[in-house]
């Protein structure tokens, strides 16, 4: 602690750590990953968000260039963000797109550090931030194409968001909460729940309500950023959802890793070809006429019914499945040695969350960290019944890291009418 309060005194630490994490992440992505990708099987772009940033800068459609086909499985937002970097660059690949993560890395950093201020302390403030800065696991994902670092950016900018609506109840905040809510949801369908439960969490007596004006500010705003792509996709496949045609893969695929998890403990690289071929082997019967997009969304929920099927037909395999994806959401690597590293790393953030959650659990009903533990709390249940791997779970590190922090406050929380720290304030 007293580390922490030197630190603390500096002058623009929250920058000193944001360049910390920049300049970390610049060094791993461009000095160590090129020595490392080949020879750890790390592959740059596995689910293709490069191809479609290129269909929508050379083409400008949503589609996997040089195919003109417009595509639905995948939020836009990131790979609108890809193809504003190749824009920007003039096609400088994949090392625009690096760079712009490493940045979005820093400021992710700063991020945490004001919001963690504002719930806590400067000293804690730099504890949470200086941990997300160092931090491999989260280092590794800016060096891929990966949803994963927009996904983590945005996922703290929402909880510095509703910090920000609990200490300054006005219309901006609940709009700037809104806003993020439904540009999530732009990156990944998972985030769709949240557009109504985001509003409920601030409807209830975490500290003191917001007005239901400002709740339905927040759901609106959400909406009317989701909706339009939503009704592109209806119109596209005739399925008015974010994201249309992985879904079935994704359910499938987290069934089968359960499945087989014996032939390969811990190794999505060997437990995945098993996963496909098995899925080839299933009959799928296409209406007749079906164009090649229509096809793969058939294709697409035919395996959603097989994997639903299992689910609901064999109760105590639904069990195994959500014991093991508990366990798997923070620890589930490519290879059962990558897997030892990651538990390595993530455990001890998910002990001290919980340590935060059992020992600060009044402090959950006394503010705004409460909606942001439920929040956390929801992401991770809401993949236990779809696919646990720990890539998802980089998502959640900052934020954890911003709540668990708490549980080293040595001073009880201002009593009831005493201001706390403003998230404006704390830059």
């Amino acid at each position: 602690m007293g580390l922490l309060l030197a630190l603390s005194r500096i002058r623009g630490i929250n920058w000193y750590i944001g360049l910390l994490g920049t300049s970390l992440s610049l060094a791993f992505t461009f000095l160590i990953y090129p020595a490392l990708g080949s020879a750890n099987h790390a592959v740059l772009d596995p689910d293709l968000h490069g191809p479609l940033g290129f269909g929508i800068w050379k083409l400008h459609t949503f589609s996997y260039y040089p195919s003109p086909a417009l595509a639905s499985a995948r939020g836009p937002l990131y790979p609108t963000f890809v193809a504003a970097m190749l824009a920007v660059t003039d096609g400088w690949w994949p090392y625009s797109v690096q760079l712009a993560q490493c940045i979005l890395f820093g400021t992710m950093c700063v991020v945490v550090f004001w919001t963690a201020r504002a719930l806590w302390s400067v000293p804690l403030a730099v504890l949470a931030a200086g941990l997300c800065a160092i931090d491999p696991f989260l280092i590794w994902y800016t060096c891929r194409i990966w949803v994963e670092p927009l996904m983590m950016f945005l996922f703290t900018c929402l909880m510095a968001s509703i910090v920000l609506l609990k200490q300054r109840p006005t219309p901006a905040a609940a709009l700037l909460v809104g806003l993020i809510l439904g540009l999530s949801v732009m990156t990944k369908s998972v985030y769709t729940p949240f557009l109504v439960l985001t509003p409920l969490l601030l409807s209830t007596p975490f500290g003191t309500r917001v007005r239901p004006l400002l709740a339905v500010i927040v759901l609106a705003a959400g909406i009317l950023i989701a909706m339009p792509w939503t009704i592109r996709n209806g119109l596209v496949t005739g399925i008015y959802a974010p994201e249309v045609g992985g879904t079935g893969f994704t359910l499938h695929q987290g069934n089968d890793f359960i499945e087989d998890f014996a032939r390969a403990p811990f190794s999505v690289s060997a437990l995945y070809p098993i996963s496909v071929a098995r899925m080839r082997d299933e009959d799928v019967i296409f209406a007749p006429n079906s164009s090649e997009a229509q096809k793969r969304n058939q294709l697409d929920a035919a395996r959603r019914r097989v994997a639903i099927d299992k689910m609901l037909g064999s109760p105590a395999f639904f069990a195994k499945k959500i014991i093991y994806d508990l366990f798997l959401f923070w620890t589930f690597g490519d290879s059962l040695a990558k897997s030892m590293v990651i538990a390595a790393l993530q455990l001890p953030v998910v002990a001290l969350f919980c340590t935060f959650l059992v020992r600060r659990r009044r402090d959950l009903m006394q503010g705004p960290v409460g909606i942001c533990a439920a929040l956390i709390v929801l992401f991770y249940f809401a993949h236990l019944p779809t696919i646990a791997l720990a890539r998802y779970s980089a998502v959640l590190v900052p934020a954890m890291l911003i709540v668990s922090v708490g549980v080293f406050r040595r001073r009880p929380r201002p009593a009831a009418g005493e201001r706390d720290i403003p998230l404006a304030a704390a830059a």
